[in-house]
């Protein structure tokens, strides 16, 4: 995708959106918005968030290029490891190992070092896989890689013997072994519908259409993986995928989203998304029912701990009573 970077870039007015306009609440004392409460404070710009082991939540912290681990009991934080560079995805193991995407450069998808890292408790790096090394040799996607856009790991999902990647930049999921083998078990196919997909010009001659931008992956109870996604050129392409885990076949697609940033699956099979660039909210889908809460900048939402949390680009995590969606 030529111009998957632009949304990239919306990541800068997001955060300028989140000093001027939502920041303030909290810093000033002014109460919360009505069914919040504050997890952790003290953030820049947190992308994803992961519950781990214990009473703890980590929080990739792209504004620091660092993974932030909260300690909900005592309600303190520190610092795991830092300069990772671009670092949007974090998920936690049970032993306390911590997965990380990272990308480092200006541009992660130029074709820059693109990589799964792995953080023990002690905050020791170490590579886990090479996803840049993987699109360019594979090209999953099919595109032509002279002007499409190679690999921006965006999110993690570290499950019992395999990690999953949601990899914006080469529009699919990649699944690493515990022994560093990788496979592509999903491509998302290209934006065909809408006003503006039907006829965009796509990278190869002749085609048209948006290229999925994937940028998040969880588990449901029902054991099949729900991906949430946007457009990297249509703002209206918000989409949610539910994905067999081991085929990687796309089961289901829910659109008519706002673009998507972050999902959660509760264990009644509620779905949860949460939407950065606009509307300020987290959307709530229990069947064909979709009610939102208002959340400031929301860029991730988890459930754990009996909670429904959500990160916002305002470098707060907060939890979201029921009462909240409307």
């Amino acid at each position: 995708m030529r111009r998957r970077t632009v949304w990239l870039s919306l990541l800068s007015v997001a955060a300028l959106a989140a000093t001027t306009a939502v920041a303030a609440p909290a810093a000033s004392g002014d109460p919360l918005p009505p069914g919040l409460g504050v997890v952790a404070s003290g953030l820049v710009n947190p992308t994803h968030i992961a519950f781990g082991p214990g009473n703890t939540l980590y929080a990739a912290d792209i504004g620091t290029s660092s993974i932030v681990k909260v300690d909900l009991a005592k309600g303190t934080s520190t610092t795991l490891a830092s300069d990772l560079g671009f670092s949007p995805g974090v998920d936690a193991r049970g032993n306390g190992n911590v997965y990380v995407t990272s990308s480092l450069g200006e541009d992660p998808e130029a074709g820059g070092p693109s990589r799964l890292l792995r953080v023990t408790a002690s905050g020791r790096v170490s590579l886990a896989a090479d996803t840049i090394a993987w699109e360019l040799a594979h090209n999953p996607d099919g595109q032509s890689q002279a002007v499409d856009a190679k690999s921006n790991p965006y999110s993690v999902l570290a499950l019992g013997s395999r990690t999953i990647v949601a990899d914006a930049g080469a529009n699919d999921l990649l699944e690493v072994r515990a022994n560093g083998t990788i496979r592509t078990p999903t491509v998302f196919p290209v934006i065909h519908d809408g006003p503006d997909c039907s006829v965009r010009p796509e990278n190869d001659p002749g085609q048209t259409g948006c290229d999925p931008v994937p940028t998040d992956v969880e588990m449901g109870p029902d054991g099949f993986l729900y991906v949430s996604g946007l457009s990297a050129e249509a703002e209206g392409q918000g989409r949610i995928y539910k994905v067999n885990a081991t085929t990687g076949a796309i089961v289901r697609t829910w659109t008519g989203f706002p673009p998507l940033t972050g999902i959660a699956v509760a264990p009644d099979g509620t779905i949860y998304a949460a939407t950065l660039f606009f509307g300020n909210s987290v959307l709530r889908i229990q069947g064909d029912t979709v009610t939102s809460a208002f959340v400031p900048v929301p860029s991730d939402v988890e459930i754990g701990h009996g909670m429904v949390v959500a990160a916002s680009f305002a470098g707060m995590v907060f939890s979201i009573d029921p009462s909240a969606f409307h």
